[in-house]
């Protein structure tokens, strides 16, 4: 065979196949991808829960601008999560499939106004994102596809295990000033203004900042005037 009639035979060879599967290493399963567009559907349905929320506490019958801001930036964070992950999926030669989003049963109450059952229905919203990165992670580590399972701890899984943490201290917060209604709701939602949307105890539930108070409390012990010997 000619190398002429070699370079013919492996265009055609190659213009029949798959690029996909070229590209897809072998642990990255027909069910690994399925689970992960189950995932990337699961953040279009919390995008548009949240963008439902945001738009009810901007209503001028409910007014809470502070917790519009917050279900906003919540509603942008699922949606660019969700956008990256169907990259992701595509980069590792899977394909995207989308489906339906169902519309979202929840609405914030406005006589009277009160936020403890919308928060509590987005801490589940936000459990249930949370339970299905840790079932991506274990299917992931079955099916011996590191990269994956790499991708989502460093990505996914300590940001969503923190905002279940904020999002519980929300709910907490706001079953207390609805014991006694009065001003309790508007100062909360006044801070939620000042912080853009940002819950205040964002910091003190992210464990990285234990280094930097370390370094901080540790950062003099070198200083011999300080610390004569």
């Amino acid at each position: 065979m000619s190398h002429t009639e070699e370079v013919q035979q492996a265009i055609e060879k190659h213009s029949k196949a798959n690029i996909d599967e070229y590209i897809q290493a072998s642990s990255f399963k027909p069910d690994l991808q399925d689970s992960i567009r189950g995932h990337i559907a699961l953040n279009w349905k919390s995008w548009f829960f949240y963008r439902k929320l945001s738009a009810d506490c901007a209503r001028a019958n409910v007014g809470l601008h502070g917790f519009s801001m917050l279900w906003k930036r919540a509603a942008t964070e699922c949606f660019a999560d969700g956008m990256w992950l169907e990259g992701y999926l595509v980069q590792r030669g899977g394909r995207s499939k989308p489906s339906d989003i169902p519309a979202p049963n929840v609405q914030w109450p406005d006589d009277p106004v009160d936020p403890v059952q919308p928060v509590y229905e987005a801490l589940q919203v936000e459990k249930e994102l949370l339970e299905d990165v840790l079932r991506l992670c274990k299917a992931a580590d079955e099916a011996e596809d590191y990269a994956l399972e790499d991708v989502l701890e460093t990505r996914f899984l300590k940001k969503e295990t923190k905002h279940v943490k904020d999002l519980g201290d929300l709910l907490q917060q706001c079953v207390r000033i609805s014991k006694q209604p009065g001003h309790g709701l508007y100062h909360l939602d006044k801070e939620l203004r000042e912080t853009k949307g940002v819950v205040p105890w964002s910091q003190a539930n992210n464990p990285d900042n234990t280094d930097l108070l370390l370094q901080a409390a540790t950062k003099d012990l070198s200083n011999t005037a300080l610390f004569p010997s």
